[in-house]
């Protein structure tokens, strides 16, 4: 009896192990497809507006990187289509890593060459999904100085940007900048005993 039970105990072992064994192979072999686009924004504003070029043969590079060391840890690299997409094949479970897209060198650098501040991140790590695609953020380039068209096309959009009444806070100081705070006396305090000491 004592050797069935040793058997059947072995026999589970074995059966966790290999299940182990097949989930972890799962995560190596992991296949995602990251998808987006890199536009120029003549508005600088960081976000497509009916301005907005898209942008053909721009370099693009998905970096996975350690979060506690930040060395990187796994890239692939692309190139944008004519209509600014990107589509870049990566492999293998990276949900423990830090990954974005991130931009090169512009293909207009004299007229839309500053790299945007934002990065795409992604997230590469098997969900409950029914699709193994994932959707990045749109990044690019900004124009040095924005285009006379953008007030108006922003305003279309319900922003108005130079509102002065959306700077006031920051360009008037407050009421008692400058001024000494002024705290009541105590009632029935003299003012010898509210006097401050003299310097020594």
């Amino acid at each position: 009896m004592a050797k069935v039970v040793a058997l059947v105990a072995y026999a589970l072992c074995l059966l966790a192990l290999s299940g182990y064994a097949t989930a972890a192979g799962d995560k190596k072999d992991s296949k995602f497809t990251v998808e987006g686009k890199v536009y120029c924004d003549p508005c600088r504003v960081q976000f497509v507006t009916k301005l907005s070029q898209f942008l053909e043969g721009v370099d693009v590079a998905l970096l996975c990187t350690n979060p506690v060391t930040g060395n990187v840890t796994y890239s692939v690299n692309g190139k944008t289509g004519k209509d600014g997409s990107y589509c870049l094949k990566a492999e293998g479970d990276h949900g423990d890593e830090v990954c974005e897209v991130k931009v090169a060198t512009s293909p207009q650098p004299n007229t839309c060459g500053e790299a945007m501040d934002e990065t795409a991140p992604v997230f590469l790590t098997d969900i409950e999904s029914n699709t193994d695609i994932r959707y990045a953020n749109y990044i690019g380039f900004m124009k040095k100085d924005p285009d006379a068209e953008c007030t108006k096309a922003l305003e279309e959009l319900g922003i108005y940007p130079g509102d002065p009444d959306e700077d006031v806070a920051a360009e008037d100081p407050p009421a008692n900048e400058g001024s000494a705070t002024v705290v009541p006396a105590p009632e029935g305090s003299t003012l010898e005993e509210l006097a401050l000491p003299a310097d020594n």
